[in-house]
């Protein structure tokens, strides 16, 4: 009896799962990098509301290069939009308080020490750029709260041209902070990405209590800054997909089989004595590369029936449809063909006469336009051949 009709009933048998929503559901994120204050972050007792000093000044200070770390929480909507909440740190060492051109001399390099730290509570909105790549661009944006937290001492050495000055000024204040943010997420694995982005951060001017020349006096202090991060953004799981009508039809042997698709030839007796190619075929569910329950059984079936005869090649090819980027599509081929030609291996198929390829998205079982999801392209395809 020839097999080949027998496997394609098989077949035809294995579930084909609808196609699964767009990803919507929580994810977290890590990061961290480096933070640049850059130029001319304000700090002056003039028109603060409190407490002035005994001179008053107008100035900047100057950063060294700090670090920042971030955290969140987010929610992917399915539809390019993000929404999170994120918390985030970030530190800078200052260097030095400028002069004010008006006779007044600033701290200068060594004369002045502490850092500006920030911890922020921010709600981002983030919109993905999608595309047929592994990379995604997006842009966002996040406003909340900001704890501006300086903690800076500073007295300019007596022998300096100019009388001596001292300042001192800290403590954590609550401002309204915002940022905006653009990056790029590079897939690595499914459900699982490297994130690289740029971060423009700012809080309004927050008021701390000090001395200056020993004075009490209230200083107001600017807290802008750059940040270039890198990360990870992973998928805590996936949506539920969206009930859909029944679209199967039932087949003479009680099976049921998409619309689309055609029923399986009914099992006929072949005295002959040649022995035809069999050929089946292992269906995936969307984005995946692991094997259902009645897969595994076709496989089991089909090597078995196989192993009466003596197999000559056997040659797995796995495919996807045409949702998701080429070059991640041919790895998920590429990973589809492991599993099935792993598991005829397993079911004791000679490893040395089983070959792999994979096509990525380049043969279609049914052609579809770019970016469409369609059971059944996502497949492998088994052929094995007899001596």
């Amino acid at each position: 009896m020839k097999i080949k009709t027998t496997l394609l009933a098989a077949a035809a048998m294995t579930a084909i799962a609808p196609a699964a929503n767009a990803y919507e559901g929580l994810y977290g994120a890590i990061g961290a990098g480096l933070n640049y204050m850059g130029h001319e972050n304000d700090v002056s007792n003039d028109g603060v509301s409190t407490t002035p000093g005994p001179f008053v000044f107008d100035s900047s200070a100057e950063h060294d290069n700090g670090i920042g770390v971030y955290t969140a929480l987010g929610y992917d909507w399915g539809n390019n939009f993000r929404t999170e909440l994120e918390y985030s740190y970030r530190s800078n060492d200052i260097d030095h308080i400028n002069s004010d051109g008006a006779g007044f001399s600033g701290w200068p390099n060594g004369s002045i020490t502490g850092d500006l730290s920030t911890h922020a509570i921010l709600a981002n909105l983030i919109y993905d750029f999608s595309n047929s790549s592994s990379f995604t661009p997006y842009i966002g944006a996040g406003i909340g709260v900001g704890f501006v937290d300086p903690d800076i001492t500073g007295t300019v050495n007596p022998g300096a041209p100019t009388s001596p000055l001292s300042i001192a000024y800290g403590g954590s204040e609550a401002s309204l902070a915002y940022q905006g943010i653009a990056g790029v997420a590079i897939g690595l694995a499914e459900g699982l990405m490297l994130d690289l982005s740029y971060r423009y951060f700012d809080t309004l001017k927050s008021e701390h209590a000090g001395t200056l020349n020993g004075a009490p006096a209230n200083f107001d202090v600017a807290n802008q800054s750059h940040s270039a991060f890198a990360g990870l953004r992973w998928n805590f799981g996936a949506s539920a997909p969206a009930p859909v009508a029944p679209q199967f039809k039932d087949c003479w042997d009680g099976s049921a089989v998409p619309m689309t698709a055609e029923c399986p030839p009914q099992v006929m007796e072949d005295t002959s004595a040649d022995l035809d190619p069999v050929n089946f075929t292992v269906y995936f569910d969307y984005d995946k590369s692991n094997l259902t329950s009645q897969a595994s059984d076709l496989i089991r079936e089909a090597s078995a029936r196989a192993l009466e005869n003596d197999i000559d090649t056997v040659v797995v090819a796995g495919n996807t449809d045409t949702s998701g980027g080429s070059a991640y599509n041919q790895a998920l081929s590429e990973r589809r063909a492991r599993v099935v030609r792993d598991a005829l291996i397993a079911n004791g198929v000679p490893a040395d006469r089983v070959r792999m390829e994979a096509y990525g998205e380049t043969n279609l079982a049914k052609p579809t336009a770019d970016g469409v999801r369609e059971p059944l392209n996502r497949r492998a395809d088994v052929m094995i051949s007899f001596e």
